[in-house]
């Protein structure tokens, strides 16, 4: 009888030890999993945070305290699920190494698999990534919904193996597979089938703003800007955006436009940005877009009024579309100033030109005022330089300023180097120098600074045309 007895204790002793284990550890590190991912689903990324990181904490507790439990491989793949969904890539892999290796069932171990291969992949090792789904994937393992092919696919995108990773996106059933299919065909160059692609996924799959946006500036520059411009208008269009997501869209688009040189498309754009989200962050960056368009477009003085009037506007809105006004108002003061320095004129007014073509982008206004130095100052040894420079921006009377050098300036320093003669390189250094040294004089005498600190730090000296 005690013998009996005795056998019951000791097996009660290691019940519960065991039961401790489980209940202690294990049990909490599932709950907090369960209760993360429900957190994760409702959109609540803090709440779950936290969770992930309650549970990481049970599991790890687990493996710590109690080595030779049978739960242990139970909680390094909680421990390490956690990792990988709290971003904690470097962390995850280790964990994960050896919830491959302690795994108790096939099940633990395609799972154990996939997280690893998604870690490495988090940490941009896709050769490691690969060796792990690779595994997986002959272990017939999919994981849910095929995320195990999925992620072998960005695997072998990462490194540089195309047709295998279109391949595998194409066998996998993740419903995210279709998006990195296109991007993939993007990259292999057939622009054709990654448009039909993303005009299916358009109209059936929900938004996901930072994917959009990303996969619509891949398209367009791989010379697909069309087609990415008409997905913005089925994007726009659809009531399941919200006015900043539609609006952002756009500006994305007007971005692309302005850099393509379709100017009239871009303001279009940015015009529509008031009307689906006025009074916001959006709108005030589309207004500060066509107030530089309108700068870029001026041909005179007068042309500058319009954006001057804008940009006091989106001053009084404040917030980064404010500070950008200012600062360009700045740059427009500048100019004024400029224009009308009683001494050496001639210095500051070349100078006038390339403050608005470097740094107003206005090319047109810049052309027009450095073949004004003709007029202004015919005399002065810099007007050459001025009229190779309005030629060079693009004046729409080349030839004419070509005929006025070679007439009454064929003998400047500047003229001979438009002309490539290599002559007289020791008078053009001298001149480069005399500006630089009139224009830092001034500077000095105005502000105490010099003409560098004084018009920002993508304004200097003049160079040689």
């Amino acid at each position: 009888m005690r013998r009996v007895l005795l056998g019951l204790l000791v097996a009660g002793l290691a019940f519960g030890g065991a039961g401790c284990a489980y209940y202690n550890g294990m049990y909490n590190a599932n709950k907090f999993a369960r209760q993360a991912a429900q957190s994760e689903r409702a959109g609540r990324m803090d709440e779950a945070r936290d969770r992930w990181r309650s549970a990481a904490t049970h599991a790890e507790s687990l493996t710590v305290r109690h080595p030779a439990s049978r739960w242990v491989s139970d909680a390094l793949l909680v421990e390490g699920r956690a990792f990988v969904h709290l971003g904690s890539d470097a962390e995850a892999v280790p964990v994960l190494e050896k919830a491959v290796q302690r795994a108790r069932s096939g099940e633990q171990r395609s799972e154990a698999l996939v997280l690893l291969g998604r870690a490495n992949l988090a940490l941009g090792r896709f050769a490691e990534a690969r060796q792990a789904l690779d595994t997986a994937v002959a272990d017939g393992a999919r994981g849910p919904g095929g995320e195990a092919l999925l992620l072998r696919g960005r695997a072998l995108a990462g490194l540089g193996l195309s047709d295998a990773a279109i391949a595998d996106f194409r066998a996998s059933s993740d419903p995210h597979a279709a998006a990195d299919l296109a991007a993939a065909e993007v990259a292999a160059g057939d622009t054709g089938a990654a448009g039909a692609l993303y005009d299916s996924l358009s109209e059936r799959e929900p938004y996901v703003e930072a994917d959009w946006r990303s996969a619509l500036g891949r398209l367009a520059a791989a010379g697909a800007e069309a087609h990415a411009a008409a997905l913005v208008d089925a994007l726009a269009a659809r009531r399941d955006l919200t006015p900043g997501e539609r609006s952002r869209l756009l500006l994305d688009d007007a971005a692309r436009r302005l850099a393509a040189g379709d100017t009239a498309g871009a303001s279009d754009r940015l015009g529509a940005v008031a009307v689906v989200a006025p009074d916001s962050v959006e709108a005030g960056a589309a207004g500060v877009g066509l107030a530089r368009i309108a700068i870029a477009a001026a041909r005179a003085d007068s042309d500058l009024d319009a954006p001057r009037d804008r940009l006091q506007r989106l001053i009084l809105g404040g917030g980064t579309a404010g500070q950008d006004a200012r600062a360009l108002l700045r740059m427009l003061a500048l100019v004024d100033t400029l224009g009308a320095a009683p001494a050496a004129p001639d210095a500051y007014w070349f100078l006038r030109a390339e403050v608005l073509r470097d740094s107003l982008r206005a090319p047109r206004l810049a052309a027009v005022d450095f073949a004004d130095m003709a007029r202004r100052f015919p005399a002065s040894p810099w007007t050459p330089k001025g009229l190779v420079a309005a030629i060079a921006t693009g004046h729409p009377r080349p030839d004419s300023l070509r005929v006025l050098l070679d007439r009454r300036y064929a003998s400047s320093p500047y003229t001979l180097a438009a002309d490539g003669v290599g002559v007289g390189a020791a008078a053009f250094a001298a001149l480069e120098d005399s500006l630089r040294r009139t224009l830092a004089r001034r500077g000095r005498r105005e502000s105490g600074d010099s003409t560098r600190a004084r018009l920002g730090p993508d304004i200097g000296p003049p160079s040689p045309e």
